[in-house]
């Protein structure tokens, strides 16, 4: 197998990974809107889902490594899984374990918290936006880029903000694939390029 036959295995298995993602964040939504109080059950369930991702197996990655692994049997995950639960799990949440567990998918977890969110989100007209910024964005920069980028999208932008000295100014606006740069060090890096460009076609003529 050459490297692009390898590339396309694992983008193909990626793939595969997020589509079955979605098909068990879909199935727990409508599990969840089936509880006695539907609108708390899904809200409920994607915090539980998302809380027990980042504070189990984000922070643990020993953990979610055993848990992942093909080499482990199920008896042992299923023990870890109970040790590592909070008391107050939900039945649903319990059950979603059990399932994976017995069909070898707990590698999927991530996965699923993500397709979860997603659909809540596109429920709620919602998107999520990751701004990264030079220093810090004040109030009513918030204000006038999240107001900005509802009219563009047609939706309501959810902010995730972080601060990278690097960027010298501007910011890089992520939204799903989509990147918006507009940072001082892309515009620098990109000067840089056309002068070397320009640089390399006046020796040529010359």
């Amino acid at each position: 197998m050459n490297i692009n036959e390898l590339r396309d295995t694992v983008l193909q298995a990626g793939s595969v990974q997020s589509r079955l993602a979605k098909v068990y964040a879909e199935a727990l939504i409508a599990a969840a809107l089936g509880q006695p109080n539907p609108k708390e059950a899904v809200i409920a369930l994607g915090e539980e889902l998302g809380d027990f991702v980042t504070g189990v197996l984000n922070t643990n990655p020993d953990v979610a490594s055993f848990l992942a692994s093909p080499a482990v049997g199920k008896r042992a995950k299923a023990s870890a899984l109970g040790a590592a639960l909070p008391g107050n799990a939900s039945d649903l949440f319990r059950g979603l374990l059990s399932v994976l567990t017995k069909n070898n998918r707990l590698n999927l977890l991530a996965g699923i918290a993500g397709a979860y969110r997603q659909l809540l989100d596109d429920r709620a007209g919602r998107v999520r936006v990751k701004v990264t910024s030079a220093v810090e964005l004040s109030e009513a920069q918030r204000s006038t880029l999240t107001s900005t980028l509802a009219a563009l999208l047609k939706q309501q932008p959810v902010l995730a903000t972080r601060v990278d000295p690097n960027l010298l100014g501007g910011m890089v606006v992520q939204i799903g694939d989509r990147v918006i740069d507009t940072s001082v060090r892309t515009r620098l890096n990109t000067l840089r390029t056309q002068l070397l460009d320009k640089g390399s076609s006046y020796v040529v003529q010359n």
